[in-house]
Parts: C-alpha cells; sequence; structure tokens
C-alpha cells in the first residue's frame, strides 16, 4: 500500500516548535548556523528533527528554500514595521529609532543566531537575489530616515543599520535566546540610543513604550 504524503516520524519530537514545519525550521537554523550551508544536508535536517526525508519534503520542496525562509524571517518583520511607521505621527528620529530597536530585538531574541546567515557564502548567490533585494530595500529605508536627520550624501547615513545587525555579534549561538520577554532587551535600546547620537539627534522621549505600542499593533493585526 501506498505511503501517506508525510510519513510518520521516526521518534517522538525533539525539537521546539508547534508544528513540524517550525521543528524544520528550528532544526536548520542550528545546523546552518553552525556548519555552514554546503555541509547541511536534508538528510541531517531531518535526522535532527526526528522525521524522515521525505516528510521534510512535503514541507519543503529543497535545503534551498529552508534557507530562504530562515532569511526572509529575519527582515519580513522589519519591512512590515517600516510600512507601519510610514503610516504613524512620529519623528524621523522616532521611526528610526524604532526600526533598530525591533530589528536588533528580533535577532536577539531567536533561539538560533540567524543573522550569521547573512555571512555564509551561499547567501550571495544568484539564488537569494529576491532576498539580497529585499534587504536592500529595509537598509534604504533605514538610510532614508537618516538622511532626513543630516541630509544626503552624509558618511553616517549607513550607520543605523549596520548598528541594528550588530548584536549579531554580541550574542551566543547555543539554542538560548538572549532574552525571551516582551519589551525591548536592553542591548537593542542600546544599539538603537547609539544610531542616533552617531547622528547627533536627540533621543525621542518615551521612545521604548512607543516603539511597544507599534509593536503590539503589528502583532494584533
Amino acid at each position: 500500500m501506498a505511503g501517506a504524503v508525510g510519513r510518520p516520524r521516526k521518534n517522538s519530537p525533539r525539537r521546539r516548535g508547534n508544528t513540524a514545519r517550525e521543528e524544520i525550521l528550528d532544526a536548520a537554523a542550528e545546523l546552518f548556523t553552525k556548519r555552514g550551508f554546503a555541509t547541511t544536508s536534508t538528510h541531517q535536517i531531518a535526522e535532527a528533527v526526528g522525521i524522515r526525508q521525505a516528510s521534510l519534503y512535503y514541507h519543503f520542496p529543497s535545503k534551498t528554500e529552508i534557507f530562504l525562509t530562515l532569511l526572509s524571517g529575519t527582515v519580513e518583520p522589519a519591512r512590515k514595521l517600516a510600512e507601519r511607521l510610514a503610516e504613524v505621527d512620529a519623528s524621523a528620529q522616532e521611526r528610526l529609532w524604532a526600526l533598530v530597536a525591533a530589528e536588533s530585538r528580533l535577532l536577539y531574541t531567536t533561539r538560533w543566531n540567524v543573522g550569521r546567515l547573512y555571512q555564509l557564502p551561499i547567501a550571495a548567490s544568484a539564488e537569494f537575489a529576491d532576498f539580497r533585494e529585499a534587504r536592500d530595500d529595509l537598509s534604504q529605508t533605514f538610510r532614508d530616515l537618516a538622511a532626513i536627520i543630516v541630509g544626503d550624501g552624509d558618511p553616517r547615513l549607513d550607520l543605523p543599520f549596520h548598528l541594528a545587525q550588530s548584536v549579531t555579534d554580541m550574542r551566543p549561538n547555543n539554542g538560548q535566546a538572549p532574552y525571551t520577554g516582551k519589551g525591548i532587551p536592553e542591548i537593542a535600546v542600546v544599539l538603537a540610543d547609539a544610531a542616533l547620537k552617531v547622528l547627533d539627534a536627540e533621543l525621542p522621549k518615551d521612545r521604548v513604550p512607543k516603539t511597544l505600542d507599534i509593536l503590539s499593533g503589528l502583532e494584533d493585526s
């Protein structure tokens, strides 16, 4: 008798996640960040989850698609926030602070240090051109806000985006999120403050609660 699509587990669940898809992404995030893309196989990912390799392909058609899903998860939330901020009555300083804090928080609150995936050679390949374009668009949003504060052509325009991304180098990759609260971790506040200070911009009042209100609205929508 032909087997059903998505075969049974070989073992009981061993990864974090509410669904098999989430468990696959969790396992892949660990393997990609620790071993790299080229040396990680779909067989290894399936083994780490405790499912058969055929079952993995039911959720993801390829290893490339898994990698792309993880990459996109590091950019899409910030892009949605940028769209929301464009509709909010807030200064450029407030919007830039919120973007830096939110992007830093995202990269700091994942179980595995997925920001490392940007640094893998495969991320520069043609297969991920759409992701790089999305990331470039996000970077440009940071630049545009910085330009409102200091003017076009200022050599500091790229610094806020790089400061937000720098949290990747400040956290471990041990399967434990450095921060699991619902607020904004201290390191994200520090980096967002630094992004404005490097532009000689005044820090907005009530920046933390205002940012949390905006993020809460996104989560509820």
